[in-house]
């Protein structure tokens, strides 16, 4: 199957060329590995990304609940 990628520009261009080189493979099998490699990873992501926002949940709601228990302290020690 083929796959065209449209607009990539010409330092992009030459960054996938450099690297290809770098491994002294084409073009086309650099962009096929890095394909690979990305699909075979992409699920991982997905997981990093899931806990990522569950740990950004959990600090918001520590944050909430200790600005919380500051007021209350704050309250408790205006009336001893």
């Amino acid at each position: 199957m083929e796959i065209r990628v449209r607009n990539i520009s010409k330092e992009q261009t030459a960054k996938i060329d450099r690297l290809a080189g770098q491994r002294k493979i084409s073009r086309e099998e650099y962009l096929r590995r890095l394909i690979r490699r990305e699909l075979m990873t992409a699920g991982e992501f997905l997981e990093i990304d899931s806990e990522s926002k569950i740990r950004l949940a959990l600090a918001s709601q520590l944050k909430k609940n200790n600005d919380l228990l500051h007021i209350l302290i704050t309250q408790i020690e205006e009336r001893i």
